[in-house]
């Protein structure tokens, strides 16, 4: 469960320093296990701030997020992948850190990401495609309840990106997402439940097809 309580973010105008921009404010929802949820929104809306709050690694200006379970670093940090240490070694060290069993963990990344000898190379030796395989393998393979993921989430070549939505098809009653995104394709594939920021405010609707209808017209009305 993720439950936020009047949750809001300000930050100074990058234009005007005097005034004090929201880009989410007064935001209360709660977060289920079992039904994927998304915000989604516009460019330059605030997917990323939504997404470090609820990974922490952001501060909140007012309310609250009370985390329970097992929730992921976002989905786009690829901070958390050492350049300098080969695959196998950022896996055991995510293991050790996560609590996860090194073992199983391992045999998941031969066989998902498709490595091969890869995966006892440092990873600054690793193509694009390889570095985004490995991180996202790893990912899957601490067994997170909750998964913070943005636009990015769906990249990579397009057998993977299919072997990505297969898995998580697969293991659907233990994989739940929290998104803040702008790709309604994603929403539309991974959730049972969407909203839509703007300017400054989240509204929920009935169904998804309704939210992507509706973010549609808000495109359509700012471009």
């Amino acid at each position: 469960m993720i439950h936020f309580d009047n949750v809001g973010k300000a930050y100074k105008s990058r234009k005007d320093r005097g005034e004090v921009v929201w880009p989410i404010r007064n935001f209360s929802a709660t977060i289920v296990n079992g039904e994927s949820t998304a915000i989604l929104v516009p460019e330059g809306g605030g997917k990323t701030t939504l997404i470090d709050l609820v990974a922490g690694s952001e501060l909140l200006t007012e309310g609250s997020i009370t985390r329970g379970g097992h929730i992921s670093w976002p989905a786009s940090y690829r901070g958390v992948i050492s350049a300098k240490m080969t695959g196998k070694q950022n896996l055991r060290f995510l293991t050790d850190c996560y609590g996860q069993n090194f073992a199983a963990a391992y045999e998941f990344l031969q066989e998902f990401s498709e490595l091969g000898r890869y995966v006892d190379l440092p990873v600054r030796q690793y193509s694009n495609e390889q570095r985004h395989r490995l991180a996202l393998t790893s990912l899957l393979a601490m067994n997170f309840e909750f998964i913070l993921i943005d636009d990015t989430f769906e990249t990579g070549d397009g057998s993977f990106r299919r072997r990505i939505a297969e898995y998580v098809k697969d293991n659907s009653d233990s994989i739940t997402f929290f998104m803040a995104t702008g790709n309604t394709r994603l929403v539309e594939r991974y959730c049972q439940r969407a909203g839509i920021l703007s300017e400054g405010t989240v509204t929920f609707y009935p169904s998804v097809a309704e939210a992507i209808e509706a973010f549609g017209k808000i495109n359509d009305a700012e471009y």
